[in-house]
Order: C-alpha cells, then sequence, then structure tokens
C-alpha cells in the first residue's frame, strides 16, 4: 500500500513539473533568455565560435521584426529575418564585445497565440571606437506562436530610469 502511495506521489510530482517546464510562461523565459544569449558575445572568442550562435537566432526571430530604440535610432525599423542573421553577423565579426544580462521578469502577458514579455536588462555593446549601448534598459519581447514555437516579431527597448 505504500508503495503504491510512494509511485503516485512520485509521478504526481513529475508530472505538476512537465506541466510547468512546457506551460507558455516557462517556454517564453527560456525562449528569452536563450535569444539575450545568444547575441552575447564574449571578448576574445573566434569569428567563427560566436557564428555559431546565428543557428538559433534563425529559430527565434519571426520572417520580420520590428526593432523599437530610444538609445540608437539607426537600428529603428522593421526587419525582415536575412536581415537581422547579417545584422548579427556583421556584429559577430566587428563588436568587441556585447554583454545582455537578463535582470528580472517584470511581466508576461499571453494573448492566445501572442505574447508579450517585460523585462529589465543590463546590456553592454562595445564596438572598437564606441560603445553605443551601456546601462540598464527595460525590454518589451513581443513573440508569436506558430509552426516553429514562439518567435519574436518586436522587440523595444528604453533606458531604464534610475
Amino acid at each position: 500500500m505504500q508503495r503504491i502511495a510512494v509511485i503516485g506521489i512520485t509521478l504526481a510530482l513529475i508530472s505538476g513539473l512537465v506541466i510547468w517546464w512546457f506551460s507558455p510562461v516557462q517556454t517564453l523565459k527560456r525562449r528569452t533568455a536563450s535569444l539575450l544569449q545568444t547575441l552575447t558575445l564574449k571578448s576574445g572568442s573566434t569569428k567563427a565560435a560566436r557564428q555559431m550562435g546565428a543557428y538559433s537566432l534563425n529559430a527565434l526571430l519571426a520572417d520580420e521584426v520590428v526593432l523599437e530604440a530610444t538609445t540608437i535610432t539607426e537600428v529603428n525599423g522593421t526587419f525582415d529575418r536575412s536581415e537581422m542573421e547579417s545584422l548579427y553577423s556583421w556584429l559577430c565579426g566587428y563588436a568587441t564585445q556585447t554583454r545582455f544580462d537578463l535582470e528580472q521578469f517584470q511581466s508576461i502577458a499571453i494573448r492566445g497565440d501572442q505574447a508579450d514579455v517585460v523585462f529589465s536588462l543590463k546590456a553592454l555593446v562595445e564596438l572598437p571606437a564606441s560603445r553605443p549601448v551601456d546601462g540598464h534598459f527595460l525590454v518589451t519581447y513581443q513573440w508569436k506562436l506558430g509552426d516553429k514555437g514562439w518567435q519574436l516579431t518586436r522587440a523595444s527597448w528604453a533606458e531604464a530610469k534610475p
């Protein structure tokens, strides 16, 4: 009798963990963290090692992505996936380093097949002659659920107020 109870409790715990792990909220958190990790390029890493992230990037981006930034107006606009991949490739070859450290999730709102993920971020983009991004930001990622899972459709960020 005790064995049946232990097995039942174990199955219930495993089922709960599986449901939690594959829930949309947890999936969006993992995809957001994965995108930030892909965009992080360590100082001293080789271009070839950096380019490996392009495979991850392709799966995370929708066919078109809208970028809205208050700090770098040159990146504002709508870009197709190939343009985003080209920008990533340029960063891999040109940036001294990039760092995107997720600080805290503020909110995750899911509306059917669309979701908004709002989080705070510490970011650094260091180029040989400048640091166009260096500080704390409030970021909103908009995701859309499709055949390839959740894909980024819009990224908006602004400097966080102290």
